[in-house]
């Protein structure tokens, strides 16, 4: 009985081993689906986030390097630019949506509208409402350490910096978002904390 290859082995052998892309699939598709659904907010765009996050694998080859962090660390990084390519997607249909809007006149209830359909597509559970309020910058540097588990060292190198500047990042979103639910409405402010330490101190 052979012993499994390591993560390493897999990742290098991606574009001339069918089998390799199986394997790593499966040892982190839950992973990267828990990414999507976290930031997606529909099921066909958690599926397309997590089908072009490892088609982004199979074409980067042998890219990953151990002595840089950890596969899991490094396969959450190619997802997270992924999904930062889709937002720059979605903000330039936004954008054309907005001119053309104008150029057909839309009156103010019509733009309310489609504000508030924006907005509710994008709610999230009853805590993540608050972080929803957040800057984009806050929300992602609090979900890669709250809700995928990551620690300092291995979201900085997830979000492409160094960790002196991920701590600082850090701090700055943790107190955002501690005054974005001190500031909220009264039901807001009586649920109960996020169900790990790792984003309110």
């Amino acid at each position: 009985m052979t012993d499994e290859p390591t993560d390493a082995e897999l990742l290098a052998r991606l574009r001339t081993d069918p089998a390799a892309l199986e394997l790593i699939f499966r040892r982190y598709r839950h992973l990267v689906l828990r990414y999507a659904a976290r930031r997606c907010s529909e099921p066909a765009d958690v599926v397309d986030l997590v089908a072009a996050t490892f088609l982004a694998l199979l074409e980067s080859g042998g890219g990953f390097d151990p002595r840089r962090g950890s596969a899991p660390a490094w396969i959450l990084g190619v997802a997270h630019r992924q999904w930062v390519r889709t937002l720059r997607r979605e903000s330039r249909i936004r954008e054309l949506a907005r001119r053309q809007a104008g150029q057909r006149h839309l009156d103010a209830d019509d733009m309310a509208r489609i504000e508030e359909q924006i907005d509710a597509s994008r709610e999230r559970a009853a805590l993540e409402e608050a972080m929803a309020q957040l800057p984009e910058r806050h929300r992602e540097v609090l979900f890669l350490i709250g809700h995928e588990g990551l620690t300092n060292e291995q979201a900085a190198f997830v979000a492409g910096v160094r960790p002196s500047v991920f701590r600082v990042r850090l701090h700055r979103a943790r107190r955002a978002l501690q005054r974005q639910l001190d500031g909220g409405t009264a039901e807001r402010s009586s649920l109960r904390p996020l169900p790990t330490t790792e984003v309110i101190p």
